[in-house]
């Protein structure tokens, strides 16, 4: 019987349990914690006193990298990031766990941030994971969460939307409402996440017979800024783009403003959907349509999974879940039936 065993049985998380075992029992409900205790008596559970020790001279301390261009960026900027950050702070603390924010620009910076501190785990947030990170995937040192690879590595926890579902998804949106000229905003070559989303509007694209044309992608960064350098450009060009669709709420705002800019309406003249589906959505005019991927479900199955492969030790099993993505209307995209 362990500790995983004991959860199982009472359909709870190994946080809970490990409250009640270890007497916290004001971070459980009696009804929980009198079932928790009837399970570990039943089959006479008698925790693992050495493993105790060891957790107890735990940090409980949670390392959050994120990589940046230059140490003058401001990530929290990012609407994305904040709100990811918002919510594993959140789900930390309820468990009693603090977190340690380390913005990280140079591979040697993580090296530096592991020896310097004893972290019980770390999430590796955004976005650079694979350059950031190669030194410490074979062999980690702690459990550790990445964000939207392929990784299936021991002690790694790989959380995940279906992002090539979710370009897909916004694609075929504008194709059933009569958009055939639908263009592509991001910057996805040599990006493992943009390029699954890049795949999922091509295949959309042929899906509905519509051929792909190299001049609808638009190659610029999903930022703000990069939203209105592209929208410009299309605003520009006598293509017949009617809809456009691209991987981050932020960019999606920005081609709305750049196409504003020269001369096009949002949505009479463009149809514009995002992705991310964060709150600023219902903020823009018209209110950005967006595929979503539950951020906040996102980020709390991360910190679960985090501190239960904590809780497990010897836990050295890859885990990855994926998690699904749907549309979400509001006043951005217009039928041309």
């Amino acid at each position: 019987m362990t500790l995983k065993d004991i959860a199982d049985k009472a359909g709870v998380s190994m946080m809970t349990v490990s409250n009640v075992i270890n007497g916290k029992n004001s971070r459980v409900s009696p009804q929980t914690a009198n079932k928790i205790n009837a399970i570990i008596k039943e089959y006479g559970y008698v925790p693992n006193l050495s493993a105790r020790s060891l957790t107890r001279k735990s940090s409980n301390i949670i390392g959050v990298i994120i990589s940046v261009d230059t140490y003058e960026e401001n990530s929290l900027e990012n609407p994305y990031i904040s709100t990811m950050l918002g919510v594993i702070e959140r789900e930390l603390c309820k468990n009693g766990y603090y977190m340690m924010l380390r913005s990280v620009a140079r591979e040697k910076d993580v090296s530096q941030f592991l020896k310097n501190w004893n972290v019980d785990g770390i999430i590796f947030l955004f976005p650079n994971f694979m350059e950031y990170a190669n030194k410490f995937i074979d062999k980690p040192s702690c459990p550790f969460v990445v964000f939207d690879t392929s990784l299936q590595i021991p002690k790694i926890i790989n959380v995940r939307a279906d992002d090539q579902k979710g370009l897909y998804l916004s694609t075929k949106y504008m194709v059933n409402r009569g958009h055939s000229h639908v263009a592509f905003v991001a910057n996805y070559k040599d990006n493992y996440l943009l390029t699954q989303r890049f795949l999922g509007y091509k295949k959309a694209l042929e899906e509905c017979g519509i051929p792909f044309r190299e001049e609808y992608v638009f190659t610029d960064i999903p930022s703000y800024e990069g939203g209105i350098a592209a929208g410009k450009k299309i605003a520009a060009m006598n293509e017949g783009i009617t809809a456009v669709v691209t991987t981050a709420d932020i960019c999606a705002i920005g081609i709305m403003e750049g196409a504003r800019l020269g001369g096009l309406r949002v949505p009479i003249d463009l149809s514009v959907i995002g992705y991310d589906n964060l709150n600023l959505c219902q903020f823009t005019t018209p209110k950005l349509s967006s595929v979503s991927q539950n951020v906040e479900l996102k980020a709390q199955t991360a910190t679960k999974l985090l501190l239960e492969k904590i809780l497990a030790g010897n836990d050295d099993e890859p885990c990855q879940v994926t998690l699904n993505v749907e549309i979400v209307e509001r006043q951005s995209v217009i039928s041309l039936f």
